[in-house]
């Protein structure tokens, strides 16, 4: 068989993948309550420092720090405050002087343990968060939900559906001649 014998052989068996109808979830598939996949939460008090904030988010490996006062959540802070706000500035200052609070993002979008992750991923993609934090009824911090988390979730229940999805678009190089 010519190599390119094989290339149209390749292309049709894509073609007819990409023809069929595509799986959609059923909605009790992701309407799993949100305890089941958030991480414990990562917290830091009202007036601590951004550069305590930074430190603690490096040493605990995330990408945000929810910010608490008398328990409570009030803020959060996350990388791209970082990127956004701070390393974006000409003249920010000492990080270590300046509370997180001058930069952090004030009654964040929240969800309860109750919550599914369908909520989560709503919330999500209207407001283009990557985390979401989680809470009591009196806005204790519960958990924190991120769009890695959700993604983990949705490759470990969901593995053949998501480890055979055709390639898109279909890989137009292959049909050229030169393409590589």
């Amino acid at each position: 068989m010519l190599y390119s014998d094989l290339l149209e052989e390749e292309n049709t068996i894509m073609e007819e993948q990409l023809s069929e109808p595509s799986k959609a979830l059923k909605p009790h598939e992701i309407q799993v309550p949100l305890r089941t996949l958030m991480r414990p939460p990562v917290t830091l008090a009202a007036g601590s420092s951004v550069q305590t904030a930074i430190d603690l988010m490096v040493e605990r490996r995330v990408g945000y720090a929810l910010v608490v006062a008398d328990g409570a959540l009030v803020g959060i802070f996350g990388e791209r405050d970082v990127l956004l706000k701070i390393l974006n500035k000409q003249q920010v200052g000492d990080l270590t002087r300046i509370p997180v609070e001058d930069f952090m993002v004030t009654e964040p979008t929240t969800l309860h343990v109750d919550d599914s992750v369908d909520a989560a991923i709503t919330e999500m993609a209207k407001g283009g968060y990557r985390h979401i934090p989680v809470v009591d009824d009196e806005r204790r911090p519960m958990g924190m939900v991120s769009i890695r988390h959700i993604i983990a979730f949705l490759v470990e229940h969901f593995p053949q559906e998501i480890l055979t999805l055709p390639p898109r678009p279909a890989r137009q190089a292959m049909k050229a001649r030169d393409g590589a």
